[in-house]
C-alpha cells in the first residue's frame, strides 16, 4: 500500500493552523479532542471537504496502538506480533491457514445452501472480508466504515475511557472490490460481498482495506493501513453521546439470527480458534 509519497495533507492538525502536514507528522501527532457527535459531524466536514479527491472510512477503537516510534499503527491482524518480531515462517503459517479456512468457507456455506455466493466463491479477497469480519482467523485486511456513527460506537462501548477514531483517506470506491494500482491497496464493500443472510455487514457498514498486489514473504511498512491516515480524534466518553446522537448497542452492531456468524463460528470451533 502506497502512502502520499511525501505529499502534504489537510488533516486534523489543519484546523487550527491552516497548513497541511506530512503523514508522518499527522502519525506523530496527538489526537484531536471531541467532545460531542454533534461537534465530531461538521469537524470531519471540513477534513472531507478539503480532501475531495478521497474518499473517507473510519475505525473506531478503545485505544491508540503505536509503533517504537511513537507514530499511530493500523496493521492487519495477519501482519501484528506484539513483543516479538513476526518471522517469515510464522507469517506463511498464518497465510497457510486463511487459505484452508477460506475453502472451508465456501464448502460450509454451499452445504447450508447459502443463497448469493457465486461472487465469494471467485474471489479470495471477499472470503478474506467475511473471515475477518467475523473475527475467524487473523487476514492482511482491516476494518473501516464508512459510518462515524459505527466508528464512535466501536471506540466507546463497553470502554470506561475516552476513545480513538482514525480517519483514513483512499480511493473513491468502484463496486464491491476497488483495487487502485496506484495506490496498490484494495477496498471491499463488505455490503455488495456479503451474503443477504450477512446481517452482521449491513448493520456496520462495513468495508475492508489492505494491500494489493498481496505480499506474503514478510511483514513490510506498506501493510501499515496508517500509511492512508488523516486523522486522528479523541472522543470523551463522559460528554459525546447525547438524547439526540445515542451510541449504537452491541446487540445491533452484532444481530442475533445471523446465518453466516453461526457458519464462521463453528468453523472456529472445527479447528480449535
Amino acid at each position: 500500500m502506497r502512502g502520499f509519497d511525501g505529499n502534504k495533507i489537510w488533516c486534523h492538525l489543519s484546523l487550527k493552523s491552516n497548513d497541511k502536514h506530512t503523514n508522518r507528522e499527522i502519525r506523530l501527532s496527538e489526537p484531536a479532542k471531541i467532545g460531542s457527535f454533534m461537534e465530531l459531524v461538521p469537524f470531519v466536514a471540513r477534513i472531507a471537504n478539503h480532501n475531495p479527491d478521497f474518499s473517507l472510512f473510519y475505525r473506531g477503537q478503545p485505544k491508540e496502538y503505536l509503533l517504537k516510534s511513537g507514530a499511530t499503527s493500523s496493521y492487519p491482524s495477519i501482519f501484528r506480533s506484539p513483543g516479538n518480531r513476526l518471522t517469515e515462517s510464522k507469517l506463511k503459517s498464518r497465510f497457510k491457514l486463511l487459505d484452508d479456512l477460506s475453502k472451508q468457507l465456501i464448502n460450509k456455506l454451499e452445504t447450508l445452501e447459502i443463497e448469493g455466493i457465486d461472487k465469494l466463491k471467485k474471489f479470495q479477497e471477499l472470503q478474506w472480508s467475511l473471515l475477518q469480519h467475523y473475527k475467524v482467523c487473523d487476514t492482511p485486511l482491516l476494518d473501516i466504515t464508512h459510518s462515524l456513527r459505527v466508528a464512535a460506537s466501536f471506540a466507546l462501548n463497553g470502554s470506561s475511557k475516552d476513545g480513538i477514531i482514525y480517519i483514513y483517506a483512499l480511493p473513491h470506491p468502484q463496486g464491491t472490490i476497488t483495487y487502485s494500482t496506484e495506490d496498490e491497496l484494495l477496498n471491499v464493500r463488505l455490503l455488495s460481498a456479503s451474503p443477504f443472510e450477512a446481517l452482521r455487514p449491513h448493520f456496520q457498514e462495513g468495508y475492508l482495506v489492505g494491500t494489493f498486489p498481496k505480499r506474503i514473504d514478510r511483514k513490510q511498512s506498506s501493510h501499515d493501513v496508517a500509511v492512508r491516515l488523516i486523522a486522528k480524534i479523541q472522543i470523551n466518553i463522559h460528554t459525546f453521546w447525547d438524547n439526540n446522537f445515542k451510541a449504537i448497542p452491541e446487540d445491533a452492531l452484532y444481530p442475533a439470527n445471523d446465518r453466516i456468524h453461526d457458519a464462521c463460528k463453528d468453523l472456529k470451533t472445527k479447528n480449535g480458534l
